[in-house]
């Protein structure tokens, strides 16, 4: 965090702050040594976010995430110490992002267009994964609403992943799907249209790859 703060400090990043689900959260600009002192370092001091913690009203006033940045395309230098994965194929990846972010965050149930390579560098990931096939059983949003671009692509699905409201929701109940805890080092292949929901165990840094 001294890193970020001492060497990249001064620069202007996207935050996304509070509840993620169902477009809660509000974004704002600010310097990236505020989002460390304000945001990543209290975050630091707990050894271990809960369910209960990133969902409770005090906790998610403090919950903070740089998701899906191209940070390495606003600072090049930063790319002199990532190892593009030689996984990505021949033409490498069409976009490499950055998640930095406070224990508590919680992506949606989404899938992506593209195939993706996540890798774990700083703290822990809880991952849920559901296969293709299990898409007429997750409630997928199709909206109109010309105030919200929220599930405007057809690919956010209306469950509450770990709050599921089964009498709203019943065939979730037979979904199926895989659980990964990401821990540092580690790298998961997230094949493009496999829907996947991500929750911060702690202050955390990701890369992914889209190729």
């Amino acid at each position: 965090m001294d890193f970020w703060a001492n060497a990249h400090g001064h620069r202007l990043v996207p935050i996304e702050l509070g509840d993620m689900q169902r477009g809660g959260m509000k974004e704002q600009i600010i310097r990236l040594d505020r989002f460390v002192s304000s945001y990543l370092k209290p975050s630091s001091e707990k050894a271990c976010w809960s369910l209960e913690m990133a969902t409770s009203v005090k906790e998610k006033a403090q919950v903070a995430y740089l998701a899906q940045h191209q940070l390495f395309e606003q600072i090049p230098e930063l790319m002199d110490d990532i190892i593009t994965p030689s996984l990505c194929g021949e033409a490498g990846p069409t976009h490499v992002n950055a998640w930095i972010g406070t224990g508590g965050t919680r992506t949606p149930l989404h899938f992506d267009s593209y195939d993706n390579l996540f890798v774990q560098v700083v703290g822990k990931k809880y991952v849920r994964m559901y296969e293709e096939s299990e898409t007429d059983k997750l409630y997928v949003l199709r909206t109109n609403d010309a105030t919200s671009s929220y599930g405007a692509q057809g690919n956010m699905s209306a469950i509450n992943c770990e709050l599921e409201d089964f009498d709203a929701h019943p065939a979730v109940r037979n979904a199926k799907y895989t659980e990964i805890i990401m821990r540092p080092g580690d790298c998961l292949l997230i094949p493009a249209r496999a829907w996947h929901y991500v929750r911060s165990l702690s202050t955390s840094v990701s890369v992914n790859f889209w190729f």
